[in-house]
């Protein structure tokens, strides 16, 4: 909360310029250590010198929230910002490809996503991609990594983009595609297609193609509901009215 009061306004009474016992991001524990240490970015945004400076003895602590947290406050404090030093990718490209750690790997990715948000980089998806199609990683970290893409390439329709993505889907079996964090594999699509409408087409023909056909439908609506967002197309938003009026009853459900 503190963070978004006094969100670049670079100093805060309870968070930052405090050293030792008296550091708030020490005074937490666990996730809220991860949140403390990326509102740094935040009470710092777009002051690429001081926020720097503020994250840096951050980013190589011993515990593993506070150097995912630090990651993610970098990417904030370089939302949006273009210059030739381009610290963030220097430092958190650097760090994703020597990363052994799953939080880490998570910090990373969203922190370079809020940075290149929109920016459609061919380089971030070199370096993103391997994350996704890489069957020996998680669920959890292949999701993450796709919901960047998304961010990265918001609305771009970038296809090759959406063929990481679509690619690794394609490859799960139907019990993957039960877990929970199939759900960000399918924003991650749909961010690609934001705004841009019937571009989004050729991808659903794919999607229906998922073995499994509940995700299928879930992942197709997602994305069409981004492609279609802020438009008005009635069309749409009469199959949505359509969709929220039905009552699916569970199979077990329906036996008693």
């Amino acid at each position: 909360m503190n963070a978004f009061v006094n969100a670049g306004l670079c100093n805060d009474l309870l968070i930052s310029k405090k050293e030792g016992a008296d550091d708030w991001v020490f005074s937490n524990k666990d996730e809220g250590q991860l949140a403390a240490a990326a509102s740094l970015g935040l009470l710092q945004i777009w002051d690429i010198d001081e926020g720097l400076e503020a994250i840096d003895k951050y980013l190589e602590r011993p515990e593993d929230n506070i150097q995912a947290g630090s990651y993610l406050a970098l990417g904030i404090l370089s939302s949006g910002i273009k210059n030739d030093a381009d610290a963030a990718y220097a430092i958190l490209a650097d760090k994703l490809e020597s990363a052994t750690k799953e939080s880490h790997k998570i910090g990373i990715l969203m922190g370079l996503s809020l940075a290149y948000a929109g920016s459609a980089r061919a380089d971030l998806l070199e370096v993103i991609s391997p994350i996704i199609v890489d069957s020996e990683n998680s669920i959890e970290l292949q999701a993450i990594a796709s919901l960047s893409i998304g961010m990265i390439f918001c609305g771009s329709c970038d296809q090759d983009a959406a063929e990481s993505i679509t690619q690794i889907l394609l490859e799960k079996e139907e019990k993957d595609l039960e877990h929970s964090f199939t759900r960000i594999f399918a924003l991650g699509l749909g961010l690609l297609f934001l705004g841009q409408q019937s571009l989004v087409e050729t991808s659903l023909e794919v999607i229906k193609c998922l073995p499994h056909q509940n995700m299928a439908e879930f992942v197709s609506l997602v994305m069409e509901t981004c492609a279609y967002a802020g438009s008005g197309n009635v069309l749409i938003i009469q199959k949505l009215l359509h969709l929220c009026a039905e009552h699916k009853e569970d199979e077990k459900e329906a036996t008693h």
